[in-house]
């Protein structure tokens, strides 16, 4: 999603707002759309700051693997109540802004993923685990990207409001490199504000030694809506 930025850029403080939205489309589909930009404040040792800001936007079909046919799950925690489920999706992304010498950025992603969630165990927490497979084009240049990620979260009832606190940890291996290039990590929560609508603030502290900036912390608010 970054573009290339001078090699001088040694931290990164970034701003991820987002906004997604999730439409039920059968029992066992939804539609998931979503926008997000990155404000990208970068300091360049002695040489001073810049800025950069870009966006991305997609649309995904979600599919039930398992369980089928439960018609009382079509709404609310529709990911939450399937243990097993597939995502196939198109997202594009471009730098807007660049007051930093960056290249122009561009581009065209293919994403395909798997996600399995165990019930509740012990202190009531459940383990997600997330493979994703990004199909990429970046101005122009072809490569794949694997991630895995595993998440622990634990719902909580707070006021008739779900609140769901979570931590998670991601691995990418890029084809470019043949290689394990990026860690990322997050903490968050995610705030039911009524029956449509919730919030998710976050952390994120990203380590990547083979791009500038190697390191990135970010924070997210994503605003989620469920028809």
């Amino acid at each position: 999603m970054l573009a290339a930025v001078p090699a001088a850029a040694e931290t990164s403080d970034q701003f991820w707002p987002g906004l997604d939205g999730f439409f039920p489309l059968t029992d066992a589909t939804r539609l998931y759309l979503m926008a997000t930009g990155t404000s990208t404040e970068l300091t360049l040792g002695q040489v001073g700051s810049a800025k950069r800001e870009s966006f991305q936007v997609g649309a995904h079909l979600d599919v039930t693997l398992a369980p089928h046919f439960r018609p009382e799950l079509a709404k609310g925690d529709w990911q939450r109540q399937r243990y097993l489920w597939m995502r196939v999706g198109y997202r594009y992304s471009a730098n807007v802004k660049d007051e930093g010498g960056a290249a122009e950025y561009e581009e065209n992603r293919g994403i395909f993923e798997l996600t399995t969630r165990t019930q509740p165990l012990a202190g009531s927490l459940e383990y997600i685990g997330r493979f994703r497979w990004d199909l990429r084009d970046v101005n122009g240049e072809h490569s794949n990207r694997y991630r895995l990620r595993l998440q622990i979260e634990r719902v909580f009832k707070a006021e008739g409001h779900t609140v769901i606190p979570f931590v998670n940890a991601e691995a990418f291996y890029d084809s470019r490199y043949d290689a394990w290039t990026r860690e990322r990590y997050q903490l968050g929560v995610e705030i039911e504000l009524d029956a449509n609508w919730r919030l998710e603030p976050s952390y994120y502290r990203q380590n990547d030694d083979r791009s500038e900036p190697s390191r990135i912390n970010a924070l997210g608010l994503v605003l989620k809506y469920f028809y």
